[in-house]
């Protein structure tokens, strides 16, 4: 019963990190693991609710006809991720209609689909599409929940910063709320483990619990530093036929140039990788190790082709801790920035629980009837006190 029990758990845990992954890939605009569709346009193909594996555009071994993808939409219901077939590939880009659409997207005000509004490709097996279905259903009724939520702590004395989406104030609340849970977790399963053990002795937080949360606190602002500040820069520009002091209206066949400036105002050195994220732009330098209290300047050149007309351009520019050897992070970059993300965090999870082990140790931190009127945080301090 305790192996089938485990089974549960770990297979619920699962779903949630899953739930939770889509929900935090449709706010940053890139879907992790799992995306999800909330129309009827690719019907038969994707209900609403369906899910797919979501493969980065560079693993998924290059995007060709017939591919479902999810792209940047800049026109499509506002704009947004949209999810649909590409039914052709154009010097301009790619051609996408859903598969209940009679018309092409390209056939309204949507333009040609670039490599770089591409955020992922729906895995096939076989030649068929994977489809999960109806668990976007599930993270649109949490979302539903989250966004309850949010609106009701908005209405509470200091709860603006939540309602008008503060990043650095939701994850603080977010961090709290993960605390209050680790300490009451602890609480009721040393209740129910040792109940009379504890008794004269005082509760117990096991040390993996403390560690589980410092973890947190540390690694959700030190990725937020890497993906908030980090995107796609599109521009439009017009390719005329005389020069104008427009700097979006190029004459037909020339260049406009474009400076980036990345400012490092933290605590540890930055990488910057700042390239071109469509066709007909080139940059200067892309890539740039910037220490404390400096910065980094480079230059992209938008080039207008010569037939007239409007035309997008898109740089791309991504920002990483430098925990790493500046070659390590931009061979990692190579293969995916989440893979380059997902580097820089593995070597912080390391260094903390290095440090926690030696300074602290795993045995549980307890907390003795004799020191009932000593805080948490002073017991915490003696026990470090002890291993330096």
């Amino acid at each position: 019963m305790r192996i089938r029990s485990s089974i549960g758990t770990a297979l619920t845990l699962v779903l949630v990190a899953v739930v939770i992954a889509m929900l935090v890939g449709q706010q940053l605009g890139q879907p992790i693991l799992i995306g999800f569709v909330v129309t009827g346009s690719m019907s038969p193909t994707l209900e609403p609710g369906d899910g797919f594996i979501a493969v980065p555009p560079e693993l998924a071994g290059g995007i060709e006809d017939g591919d479902v993808v999810t792209f940047d939409a800049r026109e499509l219901e506002g704009g947004g991720l949209t999810t649909h077939r590409i039914v052709e590939e154009t010097d301009e880009g790619y051609i996408t209609r859903g598969d209940a659409n009679p018309f092409t997207d390209q056939d309204s005000d949507e333009p040609p689909v670039q490599e770089s509004q591409i955020v992922a490709v729906a895995w096939e097996f076989n030649d068929e599409l994977v489809v999960i279905p109806s668990i976007g259903t599930a993270a649109m009724a949490l979302q539903s929940v989250v966004a309850a939520a949010v609106g009701l702590l908005s209405g509470l004395p200091g709860g603006d910063a939540i309602g008008d989406g503060d990043v650095g104030s939701i994850m603080i609340g977010g961090g709290a709320l993960l605390l209050l849970y680790s300490f009451a977790v602890d609480f009721f399963s040393s209740g129910r483990d040792g109940r009379n053990r504890d008794r004269d002795r005082g509760g117990a937080m096991r040390a993996g619990a403390v560690l589980g949360v410092i973890l947190l606190l540390i690694l959700i602002p030190a990725t937020a530093s890497m993906v908030v500040p980090s995107g796609v820069n599109e521009m439009t520009i017009v390719s005329s036929q005389s020069p104008s002091g427009n700097p979006t209206v190029i004459e037909r066949g020339g260049t406009q140039t474009v400076e980036y400036n990345v400012t490092n105002d933290g605590f540890v050195p930055q990488v910057a990788v700042i390239e071109p994220a469509s066709g007909g732009v080139t940059v200067e330098q892309e890539a740039h190790w910037v220490p404390r209290g400096e910065s980094a300047n480079t230059v992209a050149t938008l080039h207008a082709p010569e037939e007239t007309g409007v035309y997008f351009r898109a740089v791309s520019e991504r920002q990483y801790l430098g925990l790493l050897p500046f070659p390590v992070i931009l061979s990692l970059h190579a293969i995916h920035p989440w893979v380059a993300i997902g580097a820089i965090n593995l070597t912080i999870t390391v260094v903390v629980t290095t440090i926690f082990a030696i300074a602290v140790g795993f045995e549980p931190l307890r907390f003795r009837d004799t020191d009932r009127n000593t805080s948490m945080m002073d017991q915490i301090r003696r026990k470090v006190r002890r291993w330096l």
